[in-house]
């Protein structure tokens, strides 16, 4: 199994490839990134709100976010997530994707494990980006036992980080059953994370 790295939004297309676990884009939208986490720093302001939209829809996330975030910020989400979900529903061919935005100032999921989604959308706008190991350097015993704290890599193993602001596709545990999905955690970091998530709807 390997990763893309790809400048291209046309480049998510290799997660139909067997070979391929996760997809990472060169954040599209740099600046627009950039500016979100800095009207984040400057607010202080907790999020954490989930919600179900349909493609194209302006005024799912608009309903979603509350009055309290300014309007330079609230703008910037939405055209943000937007923007990812009709990515995400073009390439799975889903008409609603669900959102979550979320500020973490602790690790969500501390330890590493398999989403069981098909895939979903990571971006992280603020913070350090997701831990995630190669599936070829995973010590899948370890990762079995729920009761173990130990990290499941293989000697000579490297844990992995999403770039942050980046756009990443990664295959969940129900994508297939030849791949049993990307391992990942939330990395083990005090600073103030901005996890906008995706995942694809079916109806």
């Amino acid at each position: 199994m390997r990763a893309v790295l790809g400048e291209h939004l046309t480049d998510f297309t290799a997660i139909y490839d067997e070979d391929v676990e996760l997809v990472i884009v060169t954040d599209p939208q740099a600046e627009r990134s950039e500016s979100i986490s800095k009207c984040l720093v400057e607010s202080r302001q907790a999020l954490s709100f989930r919600w179900v939209q349909t493609t194209g829809d302006m005024n799912a996330p608009d309903h979603a976010l509350p009055a309290t975030i300014g309007a330079d910020l609230r703008s910037l989400l939405i055209d943000e997530v937007v923007e990812v979900g009709e990515v995400l529903s073009e390439l799975m061919g889903c008409e609603q994707v669900g959102v979550r935005l979320e500020t973490l100032t602790s690790p969500m999921c501390p330890r590493f494990h398999v989403d069981q989604v098909p895939c979903r959308m990571l971006i992280t706008l603020n913070g350090k980006g997701t831990d995630w190991i190669p599936n070829r350097h995973v010590d899948w015993a370890v990762l079995a036992d729920l009761g173990s704290t130990a990290v499941p890599l293989q000697p000579n193993g490297q844990i992995e980080h999403l770039p942050a602001r980046n756009w990443s596709l990664l295959k969940g545990g129900s994508w297939s059953r030849q791949f049993g999905g990307v391992v990942h955690r939330s990395p083990h970091d005090s600073d103030v994370r901005l996890l906008l998530s995706l995942d694809p709807v079916w109806t």
